[in-house]
C-alpha cells in the first residue's frame, strides 16, 4: 500500500500551554488535518466523499506516541502514510518531524459509515480503488 504525503504546518500560539509547549491533545487535531490534506491530494477532499459518495469518515482507534515537543512558532511536517485498505477498514501512520527529527507518530483506524442511516458500510469503491497501489 505506502501511498504518502508530506503536510506542513507551524504551531500556533493558542496551540500551546503557559511554557509555549504544544499541548498534548493537539496532535490528534493535527492528524486529521494531515488526513483530510491526504484525501484532498488524491482528488477526495471530506466534501466529496460527504456530498458524491453520501458516507462519512469515523475514527475508530487513535494512537499516539510523544518522543519530543514543539513549540510555539515551531515549522513541522507530517509524513502521512495510508498503510492498509480492506472492504471496511483503512489505516493511517503519521510521523511528525522537525528538522530531520522525529517528534512524534501515530496511528488511525477508520471505517464509514452511510450519512442517512449512520450504519457502517463499504469504504466506497472509488476511494478504493484510488488510494490501492496500481
Amino acid at each position: 500500500m505506502n501511498k504518502q504525503v508530506l503536510y506542513k504546518r507551524k504551531v500556533h500560539f493558542y496551540e500551546t500551554d503557559a511554557q509555549g509547549i504544544v499541548h498534548h491533545s493537539n496532535y490528534p487535531r493535527y492528524f486529521e488535518e494531515a488526513r483530510g490534506f491526504f484525501l484532498e491530494e488524491f482528488g477526495f477532499p471530506y466534501s466529496r466523499v460527504r456530498e458524491e459518495l453520501n458516507v462519512d469518515i469515523v475514527l475508530l482507534e487513535l494512537f499516539v506516541k510523544y518522543k519530543q515537543p514543539l513549540f510555539f512558532g515551531d515549522s513541522f511536517n507530517i509524513k502521512t502514510v495510508l498503510t492498509k485498505i480492506d472492504r471496511f477498514f483503512f489505516w493511517f501512520e503519521y510521523t511528525v518531524e522537525k528538522e530531520g527529527k522525529i517528534l512524534a507518530k501515530g496511528k488511525t483506524k477508520h471505517c464509514c459509515i452511510d450519512r442517512n442511516t449512520r450504519k457502517t458500510v463499504s469504504v466506497p469503491k472509488q476511494i478504493q480503488e484510488l488510494l490501492k497501489d496500481g
